[in-house]
Order: structure tokens, then sequence, then C-alpha cells
């Protein structure tokens, strides 16, 4: 199975922040982490990844966590 690009920079960048993966992470803060990426490609990333379940992003929108084991 082929990882997804973006994702593998999301997830990589999330870790770095928090080791742990229990703090919520602004998109924007991750915007700005990854200025490469379009912002729009890191929505829709984030957005397939709580589909699938690899995040968590709470209602009010606007951050987001990964989910251990994913």
């Amino acid at each position: 199975m082929r990882v997804d690009p973006v994702w593998k920079k999301i997830s990589d960048t999330y870790q770095q922040w928090d080791q742990d993966r229990s703090g919520l992470m602004a998109i924007d803060d991750l915007s700005e982490r990854l200025p490469d990426i379009d912002y729009e490609l890191l929505l829709r990333t984030l957005e397939q990844a709580a589909q699938d379940g690899r995040v968590d992003a709470p209602e009010e929108g606007g951050a987001f966590r990964l989910i251990p084991n994913h």
C-alpha cells in the first residue's frame, strides 16, 4: 500500500510537535510548518484522514490530533 506523501508529512510533523500524540494541533500551525503544501490540500487530506479514523478533529474545527496506532 502506497502512503500518501501529504499525509506522511502531516503525520511526521504532528509527531515531532507532540510525541505523546495527545494534543490538539491547530491547522494554521501545521500550515506554517509545511509552507510547501497548499492549505486547501492540507484540509482535504485531514478531512479524508478523519473519515478513515486516522485523526480526531473536534466539531469546532481548526485543530486535530492523530489517533494512536494509525
